[in-house]
């Protein structure tokens, strides 16, 4: 994969300092950083498709709302627990009984809070996996795909994949609350704001830095990607990768790109 890399803006001058960052952690990197006050942008292979791990949990959760603000689902609409619903991997609900009944709203906060994988399947019985993919469509995303549901692969593949302009593209219109209902925005963005796994983006920012996001995991893979809020910077910032030797050398890359996005919107040197 060669990396291309375009910037605009603060990020112009500095963009090269982008690629020594990331040459830490080795593998491949989809990154896209966009200023939600103009300041500028930077994107590095921006339509490549990366493997999504659970950075795909946000267009479901989006689709999700979409979908009960047309009627054709409700956020309070019962969905009992299965044994056979029960996935390995992130999440609690495995750990629960069998036939625990929880609503579909407490499903889409299972799914991004501790992404519960479980959870997330729930969420996609309850809406349609072709409803996602059209979500997606319709929204502008040209390169993401949900093909299976979460820890159930289908052998060989295909596998769920995202692209980093997708996933700006939906968190972009949700930080302008522009891209459903501005209550839904509200709502889904106090989702991503509790979620539990805090060693990326938020790593290295300061604590005025509030952020909204969503991670990833997978062997050789670490995502992560939000919508940053400060007194002195705001903007959207999804990092992808794949192929990594150590997955926490990428998960410090990330805390690293997210500061040196934070420093360079907020001018300092």
């Amino acid at each position: 994969m060669d990396n291309v890399l375009t910037a605009t803006g603060v990020f112009e001058p500095r963009k090269t300092r982008l690629l020594e960052i990331i040459e830490e952690a080795g593998g491949q990197w989809g990154i896209v950083i966009e200023d939600l006050d103009g300041k500028g942008s930077i994107h590095l292979n921006p339509e490549n498709p990366f493997t999504a791990a659970s950075v795909i949990k946000i267009p479901i959760m989006m689709a999700a709302f979409r979908e009960a603000r047309r009627g054709a689902v409700r956020l309070d609409d019962a969905i009992i627990l299965r044994k056979e619903d029960k996935v390995g991997g992130s999440g609690v609900l495995k750990e629960f009984h069998n036939g625990l009944v929880i609503t579909l709203l407490d499903a889409i906060n299972l799914m991004i809070v501790v992404s519960d994988n479980t959870a997330t399947n729930l969420v996609i019985d309850a809406i349609g996996k072709e409803t996602v993919n059209q979500y997606m469509i319709e929204k502008g995303c040209t390169g993401s795909r949900l093909e299976n549901y979460l820890m159930r692969p289908k052998p060989g593949g295909p596998f769920n994949t995202v692209t980093a302009k997708d996933i700006t593209l939906l968190l972009k219109g949700l930080a302008e609350r522009t891209i459903e209902n501005r209550g839904d925005c509200d709502t889904m963005i106090g989702i991503l704001r509790r979620q539990q796994y805090n060693e990326k983006i938020p790593r290295y920012l300061p604590r005025e830095a509030v952020c909204a996001h969503k991670t990833g995991e997978v062997s050789g893979v670490t995502h992560d990607a939000g919508i940053v809020t400060s007194p002195k910077a705001n903007f959207v910032i999804v990092c992808l990768s794949q192929n990594l030797e150590d997955t926490r050398r990428g998960v410090d890359v990330i805390g690293k790109v997210a500061k040196w996005a934070y420093d360079t919107l907020s001018g300092i040197s």
